[in-house]
C-alpha cells in the first residue's frame, strides 16, 4: 500500500477511438480532483474491516487452548487514537480474549514495531469475555501511524476455545502460536507467531478518531473481499496469471482508499466482501455455512450498522447468476431493489455497480445452460447475443442497473464497472491481462481498474464535497 498511486491510463476508452489493443497494465485514478472542505470536528470513521463469515471447524480453524494470535492489515485512514471491534457472532459459546494490543507491523511479518505497541484495554480491564453471538468494541487506544503503513493486532484467546468467528484473508498471512503457548502479545520479535495463516479471527474492524468525512461501504461478493488481488498482470487470458509474493495491498477496498487519498478525501473504506455472497436467496447460503447469507439478510449487520457510513457501493448479482441455481436477471433485480431501499432508508448514498465479465450458467438443468469457456474454447458461451443463458442474464442485469436501478431512491450514481472491464474483442470476457486467469476474477491490477470506475465526488453530499 506504500506504492504511489498509478497514473491514469486510457487503454480502451481511447482504444475505441484509435483501435484497442485488449490490454491495460495501468489502474486509473479517478478524474474527480477535489474533496471540498475538510471536516474540522472529530469523529469515528471506519479504518478497516471485515464481514464476519463463520465459525465452522476447519484445518486452519479447529479451536484450541491458550494460544495467541496476530493478525495484519492496511488501515484506510491515517490515524492517532483507535478503537477495535471483536466479534464471536457466530460462536456457539463465550470467548475469552485475556490480552491484546495494537502495533505497526513495518516487516509485514510476524516482527512488530516495539516502539508503536500499545495494550488495548475493556472498560479499563485487559481481559474481556465476549458471548456468543456478540460484537465488542475496545477502549480508545493512542497509536500514531501513517496511511500505507500495515498494523498488527495481538490477541490471546484465555482457556480452551472451540473454532473462532473468522474471515478468510485470502491474500493477507497472519500468524498463531502453537496451542498452550500461552500470552505470547508482547513477543515483538514474533519468534513465537510461528504458524502463518489466512484467516482473520475475532477482530472485525478498527475505528479511527479524527477531522474524517465518514466511510463508504464496499458491499459485495469475492470481487469486493479480493479473491486473487495476489495475482500478477503479465500473462493474458487464458493463460493464467501467477501470485506474486508479498503482494496484498491490491484489493478493492486498499485501491479505493489510495484513490480517495490522492483526490484529498478522508473516507475511510470498509470491505465487506464475503466469498460466494449472493444478492438474494440462494442455495448456496446457509444452513450449512450460515456465514454466507444473502446480501438482503446482511445488510444490516455488515453495513448499516457500521462506523459513521455515509455511502455504500453494491456489487452483487454475479453469485446469483452462475450458482448452480443459474438465476434469472429479473431476481437479481428483486434482491437489489430491496437492498437499495434498505441502504436508503438508513440515509446512504448508494451508488450501484454493474457486473463485469465473466458469468455464465454451468447447470445442465437450466433453461440458461449453455456453452461455456473451456480450455479448448475460452471463449466459448460468448455471441451477440451470448449463447450461455448467464451471459445473457448479466447483460440484461446490466441493462436494468443503467436504466432503472439509477433512478431508484437513494441511487446517486452507477460504478461501471463492465465498462472499465470488458474486453472489445470479446465484450462477455475481461480485458486479458486483467483476468487473474479464472475467468471470473481480476488479478490486483485489474481491481484498481474496477475500483476506477466508482465516483469519487458522489460518495458524499454535496454540502460535504
Amino acid at each position: 500500500m506504500c506504492r504511489p498511486l498509478l497514473a491514469v491510463f486510457l487503454f480502451c476508452f481511447m482504444a475505441w477511438i484509435g483501435g484497442c489493443t485488449s490490454q491495460s497494465n495501468t489502474a486509473p485514478a479517478s478524474s474527480i480532483i477535489t474533496a471540498g472542505p475538510k471536516v474540522t470536528s472529530p469523529v469515528w470513521a471506519t479504518a478497516w474491516g471485515n464481514s464476519p463469515e463463520n465459525a465452522l471447524p476447519t484445518t486452519e480453524n479447529p479451536g484450541g487452548s491458550e494460544q495467541s494470535f496476530r493478525m495484519l492489515f492496511y488501515p484506510t485512514l491515517s490515524g492517532t487514537e483507535e478503537r477495535l471491534h471483536f466479534s464471536n457472532f457466530f460462536g456457539t459459546s463465550p470467548i475469552t480474549i485475556g490480552a491484546a494490543r495494537l502495533a505497526i507491523s513495518p516487516e509485514g511479518t510476524a516482527v512488530v514495531d516495539s516502539s508503536h505497541d500499545v495494550a488495548v484495554t475493556f472498560g479499563g480491564a485487559s481481559s474481556v469475555t465476549i458471548p456468543a453471538g456478540a460484537i465488542i468494541t475496545s477502549d480508545p487506544v493512542r497509536l500514531t501511524y501513517s496511511f500505507g503503513q500495515r498494523l498488527a493486532v495481538s490477541m490471546y484467546v484465555k482457556g480452551t476455545f472451540a473454532p473462532l468467528t473468522q474471515h478468510d484473508s485470502q491474500v493477507t498471512t497472519n500468524y498463531e502460536t502453537a496451542a498452550n503457548a500461552g500470552d505470547t502479545t508482547t513477543d515483538t520479535a514474533g519468534t513465537s507467531f510461528s504458524k502463518p495463516v489466512t484467516e482473520w479471527y475475532l477482530l472485525s474492524g478498527m475505528d479511527v478518531l479524527g477531522a474524517y468525512q465518514g466511510t463508504v461501504v464496499l458491499f459485495g461478493s469475492s470481487s469486493i473481499d479480493g479473491h486473487n488481488s495476489n495475482t500478477g498482470d503479465t500473462n493474458s487470458y487464458p493463460t493464467a496469471n501467477v501470485v506474486v509474493p508479498g503482494q496484498d495491498d491490491d484489493r478493492p477496498s486498499d485501491w479505493l482508499a489510495r484513490q480517495l487519498q490522492a483526490a484529498g478525501y478522508q473516507l475511510g473504506v470498509l470491505n465487506a466482501g464475503v466469498l460466494g455472497d449472493a444478492a438474494g436467496p440462494n442455495s448456496g447460503n446457509a444452513p450449512d455455512n450460515p456465514g454466507i447469507q444473502d446480501g438482503i439478510d446482511r445488510l444490516n449487520r455488515d453495513v448499516l450498522q457500521q462506523t459513521n457510513v455515509k455511502a455504500v457501493v453494491i456489487y452483487l448479482g454475479a453469485i446469483d447468476i452462475r450458482s448452480v441455481d443459474c438465476h434469472a436477471a429479473t431476481d437479481v433485480e428483486n434482491s437489489l431493489t430491496q437492498i437499495i431501499a434498505m441502504s436508503a432508508a438508513a440515509g446512504l448514498r448508494v451508488i450501484i455497480a454493474t457486473l463485469p465479465p465473466s458469468t455464465y450458467c454451468l447447470n445442465t438443468m437450466s433453461p440458461f445452460y449453455g456453452p461455456f469457456p473451456t480450455a479448448a474454447d475460452p471463449y466459448g458461451g460468448e455471441g451477440n447475443p451470448p449463447t450461455n443463458g448467464g451471459m445473457v442474464q448479466r447483460n440484461l442485469l446490466n441493462a436494468w442497473i443503467r436504466s432503472t436501478a439509477v433512478n431508484l431512491p437513494g441511487v446517486v450514481g452507477i460504478a461501471d464497472f463492465d465498462k472499465v472491464m470488458a474486453d472489445p474483442a470479446h465484450p462477455d470476457f475481461m480485458i486479458p491481462n486483467l483476468n487473474s486467469g479464472d475467468n471470473f476474477h481480476p488479478n490486483g491490477v485489474g481491481y484498481g481498474v474496477q475500483s476506477s470506475a466508482i465516483p469519487l465526488n458522489l460518495l458524499l453530499a454535496p454540502a460535504s464535497n
